[in-house]
Parts: C-alpha cells; structure tokens; sequence
C-alpha cells in the first residue's frame, strides 16, 4: 500500500545485537498483562478492603484496559514522531510512580483513577518497543520474532496469578503492586543503558496527518479483520479474569494461591498455543482459522451444555485451557500480518491494533462485570457467543478472498 504521506528518513547505525535487543523488548512487553494479572487474585480481598460491591474492583480492569487501548491511538503516532526510546523512558517512570502510589489510595475512587493512568503509560511503554522488532527484523525472521513476542507476553497470564496468589496470601494485596513496580524499574535501567534509537522513519506530529495516516491504515480490510479476531480473542481470557477469582474463591471455596494455579495452567495453555504456531506458521491463516475456530466454538457449546446437565465446578477449567491453547494459534499470525502490512507506520498500524485490542477487550471486561459468579454458565454463554462472532467474522471476511499468514 502507497503512502502519500511524506516522512523523514534518518540513518542511524544498524545495531549488530539485534537479537539482545529484542531479549529487551520481550522482558518489557509482558507489562501489559503483568499489570493485570499480577492482583487477579487479589481481587476478592479488595473488595472486602475498600468495602465495595466486587464489580467496582471488577472496574479497575476496565479502567486499565481503556486507558491502554484509547492511548495507544495516540503512541503510535507518537512512536513515529519522536521514536521508541525517549516516549518509552518517559512513560515508564510515571508508570513506576502510580504503581508505588496505588498502595497508598484511601478509596475505590482513587485506585481507578491510577488504574487508568496505568493504562495510559503502558501504551507508550508497549507501543514503541513493538515497533522495535518491525524496525529490526524482516521476512521470515520477522514473523518469528513477533512470534517470541507474543509468547514472552504470554508469560504475564503464565506466571502473574501464582505469584500474586503468594504475594496475597503472605502479604496482602499491596505487595503485588510493590512487585510490579520493581520488575519496570529493572526494566527501566536495562532499557537506559542498552537500547538505542531504533527507528529510521519520522512522520511530523500533525493530527490531521495523523488521522489520514490512520484512514489508510483502517479501509485495508486484512488489518480490519485482525483488529476485530484478536480483540475477541483476548476478550476470552479477560473475562475469565473478571469472573474466575470471585466463583473460583467465593463459591467453589479455594484460597488465592489455589487460584494462582488454575490461572496458571490457563495461561501455560496460551503459551502452548503459541508454541504450536511457531511450528504451523507456513500453514495458510485462513485454513488455521477456520478449524481452530470451529472446534473452539463446538468446546465452547459442550461447556456451556454440560454445565446446565451436571454443574461441573472447578473441572470447567479443563476444556477452558484448550479454547485458551486454540486461541493463540491463531492470535500471533494475525498480530504479524497487521504490522507487517504497514513497515512505514508500524508504529501507528501497531497502535491501531494495541488500540482496537484493548478497547474491545476493556468493553469486554465492562460487560463481563454484569455476569453473575455464582456458577461458569454465564462464562460458558459468553465464549459461546464470542465464538460464533469470530465464525461470522471469518465467514463473510473471506468469502471472496482467501488470505495467507
């Protein structure tokens, strides 16, 4: 696709540690998720320690997913106009300060309004090391790497809950918060002193340009399907999010770090699935899509059924691991093909998609507050229409066109 939008082309040194440089984006992307599912398991003993309705701490994952997603509207272009380093320093200090605040908020009021100022500096975090691995890498070796990226941000669902699980059960919820804080702040020093300027292209900061530069990146009707698959997607694992720590906790009676697991095996799930994709990746995106599709919606149906006949408890989680495992087959190769289909705005096509992501998934969590914890058929009904708008999706968007990873 031509652009009509003229950008400055520097020429900085091409970095010859191109693979250490992308070890460091891959130990700061997983900050997105760190940041929620890090006090998942927290959750239940927030609402008891701000004496509020669970839906309000439900909130503040609404609040973060909104700030991330409507900011990243704003990092990407941001990340083509001034680079990745200087917006990503700067963000990650202000990140570091509300993160060392939140142990501090005296009301449900004010622990919201730093969630969302998380949110928001994360997307400048995020945004510009993203870009980092589209300004690096090309061709196959390209779709690899986004392929490790999207497996380094599964270590976030991976590990986050457990160690939360600990951290509540031993400490109380603030030390999750203190936990995370001294995770960015190492990342913060790696990124000073090891990662340059990455970035060879600048578009001048205009918002008209900006939003034409958006409007060319939104008719690709490719990149519109990928906006819209993944942040259904992720809507998967957010809702269980916003549901699991409260019927997991509250009714089934298990304690924080019991919790901490069951997330754990969801979000080792996700990684397998990535794993899976790293070896299926030549295989064409329209053929993965349909079958992973298909079976995840039939599980989604047996779920939902099985539930209603026999109420099955805490054994939902094994056919959730598996629509878990299936989804991210597919999640990463439409991650690649939208950035790869714009290599001079990445920054803006992959903030577009980070946006879309997030908003989705944040309306997603908004949403999921109102299903009711008490058994996993509310759960199970909202897979199973997520599912069938994923099938639609992919039906009428290659009907006449078949694409590939």
């Amino acid at each position: 696709m031509r652009h009509s939008e003229k950008s400055t082309v520097l020429m900085p040194a091409i970095p010859a540690n191109k693979r250490f440089l992308a070890l460091l984006v891959f130990f700061i992307v997983p900050i997105s998720g760190l940041s929620v599912d890090i006090y998942v398991p927290s959750m239940p003993a927030m609402s008891q320690y701000f004496n509020v309705d669970k839906s309000l701490v439900q909130l503040t994952i609404t609040f973060y997913m909104i700030g991330l997603g409507v900011m990243q509207f704003f990092a990407g272009s941001i990340s083509d106009s001034f680079g990745r380093r200087k917006p990503f320093l700067m963000a990650t200090f202000i990140f570091i300060v509300t993160t060392l605040l939140i142990p501090f908020v005296q009301n449900i009021a004010q622990l919201l309004c730093c969630r969302l100022i998380q949110g928001i500096t994360v997307a400048v975090m995020v945004v510009p090391m993203r870009s980092v691995i589209s300004d690096l890498f090309e061709g196959t070796t390209y779709y690899k790497m986004i392929n490790y990226m999207t497996l380094a941000w599964s270590i976030g669902p991976i590990i986050a809950p457990a160690i939360g699980g600990y951290m509540q059960d031993y400490f109380g919820w603030k030390a999750n918060f203190y936990l995370l804080a001294i995770y960015t702040t190492l990342s913060l020093i790696f990124n000073v002193l090891f990662l340059p300027e990455t970035s060879i292209h600048r578009h001048p900061f205009h918002v008209t340009k900006i939003l034409k530069r958006y409007k060319e990146i939104l008719v690709n009707k490719d990149y519109l399907i990928g906006l819209a698959i993944n942040g259904l997607l992720y809507s998967i694992i957010i809702i269980f999010t916003i549901v699991g720590p409260f019927y997991i906790q509250t009714v089934l009676h298990y304690s924080a770090i019991q919790f901490g697991y069951i997330a754990l095996l969801t979000g080792v799930s996700w990684f397998i699935g990535g794993v899976i994709n790293r070896f299926v990746i030549h295989i064409p995106l329209q053929i993965k899509v349909r079958v992973c599709f298909l079976a995840m919606f039939a599980i989604s149906v047996a779920l939902l059924l099985t539930e209603i006949v026999f109420q099955i408890g805490i054994y939902f989680v094994l056919p959730l691991t598996i629509i878990t495992m299936l989804g991210n087959i597919v999640f990463p190769s439409y991650f690649g093909q939208a950035m790869a289909l714009f290599p001079k705005s990445s920054g803006s096509a992959n903030a577009l998609l980070g946006a879309f992501l997030y908003v989705i998934t944040g309306i997603s969590s908004g949403l999921a507050t109102f299903l009711e914890a008490t058994s996993t058929i509310p759960l199970a009904t909202a897979y199973v229409f997520i599912m069938g708008l994923c099938l639609t999706i992919v039906y009428f968007g290659y009907r006449k066109k078949a694409v590939l990873a």
